[in-house]
C-alpha cells in the first residue's frame, strides 16, 4: 500500500515520523514510534518528542516548526551553555507503519532552543529562510570585512597554530605554557580548539587565555590548538600576517563623512 493511500485513508493510517538532526559528522536520528527503525542507513531510536504542525505560506517565517522533548535530549544539550560551532539541520521523514515507502515531509535548521523545568523547545526554521538572507556582506568600511583565515583572507591557519596541553583550566580562562611562546595579546582575535570545536580567544595575557563561551571538553591535560588573532586593522594585516594584498577594508577612506549633510571645510 502506498503513503499516500494511508495518508488519505479513514482508518487505515499509522503515522510514523523520522527526525535526522545533523551537526557536522554528527548524526541523532530518533522517531516518535515505539520501535527502532532502519533507514538509509541511520538507526532511528524511539524518543519523546512532540511536534507544532507544518504548515505552508508564502511567508517563509512562518513554516518554521517547534519540537517540545525533555531537557537531557542531546540536540537540545548542544544549546545548553552556548550556541554550537556549526548549522544543527533538520530532516522529517514520514511513513505509515508496516510501509517501506517514505516522504520527506519538512526540512529546515535548528535557530533556537528554549528551556523551561524538566523539558525544552527546539524552534526549527524551514530551509527555504535562506532565500531571504541576504547575498551581499561587502561594506565600504576602513576595517577589513573578511573573516579570518576564510577564502577572502586568504591565511593559512597553520601556519600561525600554537599546539599544546592545558596546564590549568577556570571557567573561561585556560593556562598553557605554550602560550608563552608568543607575546601578550597575539591570540587575541583568533580561538582555541578542543576536540575540534573551536571558541574564540578574547584575550591573551602572558600563558593565559579567556574564551568568549564555555567549550566542552576544556580540562586540565586537554590537547588544543590554538590560531592567532587579527583586529582587522591594516597595519596588522601587513605587519603579522604579511597580508596587505588580501587586505579587504579601505583604510584611507575619509573619516568625516561627506554625505552627512553638515559642512566638511
Amino acid at each position: 500500500m502506498s503513503y499516500l493511500t494511508q495518508e488519505t485513508s479513514a482508518a487505515a493510517g499509522l503515522p510514523v515520523e523520522l527526525y535526522r538532526f545533523v551537526l557536522g559528522q554528527q548524526v541523532w536520528a530518533v522517531t516518535s514510534g515505539r520501535e527502532v527503525v532502519t533507514y538509509q542507513a541511520d538507526t532511528y531510536q524511539p524518543a519523546v518528542l512532540r511536534r507544532s504542525g507544518l504548515e505552508q505560506s508564502p511567508d517563509f517565517s512562518r513554516n518554521g516548526i517547534e519540537l517540545e522533548c525533555a531537557r537531557d535530549f542531546a540536540v537540545a544539550q548542544l544549546f545548553a551553555a552556548s550556541r554550537p560551532n556549526g548549522v544543527v539541520s533538520l530532516t522529517l521523514f514520514r511513513n505509515h507503519y508496516g510501509d517501506s515507502e517514505y516522504i520527506t515531509a519538512w526540512k529546515g535548521r535548528v535557530a533556537s532552543v528554549v528551556f523551561a523545568g524538566s523539558g525544552a523547545t527546539i524552534r526549527c526554521e524551514s530551509i527555504f529562510t535562506a532565500l531571504k538572507r541576504p547575498g551581499l556582506r561587502a561594506h565600504y568600511q576602513t576595517g577589513c570585512r573578511h573573516a579570518l583565515y576564510d577564502p577572502g583572507c586568504g591565511i593559512n591557519n597553520q601556519a600561525y597554530k600554537i599546539a599544546g596541553t592545558l596546564s590549568a583550566v577556570s571557567g573561561l580562562t585556560a593556562t598553557s605554557v605554550a602560550f608563552l611562546s608568543q607575546s601578550t595579546g597575539w591570540l587575541t582575535g583568533g580561538y582555541l580548539r578542543v576536540g575540534g570545536v573551536p571558541r574564540m580567544i578574547t584575550q591573551h595575557t602572558g600563558d593565559t587565555v579567556t574564551l568568549s563561551s564555555v567549550l566542552p571538553g576544556l580540562a586540565v591535560g586537554s590537547a588544543f590548538e590554538a590560531f592567532a588573532g587579527c583586529d582587522r586593522s591594516f597595519s596588522t594585516c601587513q605587519s603579522k600576517f604579511g597580508n596587505a594584498l588580501n587586505f579587504g577594508g579601505f583604510p584611507w577612506i575619509p573619516a568625516k563623512n561627506p554625505f552627512a549633510g553638515d559642512s566638511i571645510v
